[in-house]
């Protein structure tokens, strides 16, 4: 089911971006080398089946050594993450983190697996979800790249014309967003269907963004685990 968001609604929802401030009590809280939000789509597209897909993936890629490694490049050494679900609403499923060694990474992937599915909808509204997770930035920590995650098998319903507003005034603000469209081909089956020009060229044109962002499509969702991994390591180091 379409969701229509008329133009004045699209500027305001951006215009409270650009007016929103950049930092809460940044003299207060501890400096890392990165702010990582990993969004994650449980719209009503994505199945049981493919939610568990999904955040093994999540699950297997995180444990993969290289992704400490990267992790010790950054300056100061220290990734501060948190694993946010999204739909027509948001919820943060794992708060935020500080991950440095082997013992962090192992309390995130255990906070994220003993995490349950949040019911929070069946529509795919991206431009939300990329203003959710904005607010999220310096509330636990400061310094470093902004970057949010985000991951999903649709388009938003919303319309393209908001989300692409949205992306630049976070763009505006050095957020980086990257994506990881999954494309979902016959005989998989996705309702709505993914837009015609294909869902990797949609994140292109209307998602991602910022300095050095990067796109990593999955064909369908068990090349997910490769995926993640790959752009995980390419947006940390």
């Amino acid at each position: 089911m379409k969701i229509l968001v008329t133009r004045r609604q699209a500027l305001a929802a951006t215009s409270a971006l650009a007016l929103a401030p950049l930092t809460g009590n940044a003299g207060e809280l501890e400096k890392v080398g990165m702010q990582l939000i990993l969004a994650a789509d449980v719209s009503g597209s994505v199945n049981s089946t493919r939610y568990r897909t999904q955040q093994d993936g999540y699950l297997e890629a995180l444990v993969d050594s290289r992704v400490l490694n990267v992790i010790r490049e950054l300056d100061p050494p220290i990734l501060a993450v948190t694993f946010i679900a999204w739909a027509r609403e948001q919820e943060v499923m794992v708060p935020w983190m500080r991950v440095q060694d082997a013992k962090s990474m192992d309390l995130l992937r255990n906070r994220l697996k003993d995490a349950e599915r949040p019911r929070i909808g069946i529509n795919t509204l991206i431009s939300r979800s990329l203003m959710f997770c904005d607010r999220q930035f310096d509330q636990e920590f400061t310094g470093g790249r902004k970057v949010i995650d985000v991951s999903g098998d649709g388009d938003d319903n919303q319309g393209s014309v908001g989300l692409r507003e949205v992306r630049d005034a976070l763009v505006a603000k050095r957020v980086v967003i990257n994506g990881l469209p999954i494309i979902v081909k016959p005989p998989e089956y996705i309702f709505p269907p993914q837009p015609p020009e294909g869902l990797d060229v949609y994140y292109r044109n209307y998602v991602v963004g910022g300095e050095g962002h990067v796109t990593i499509e999955s064909i369908g969702f068990d090349n997910f685990k490769q995926a993640i991994l790959q752009k995980l390591l390419l947006e940390i180091g």
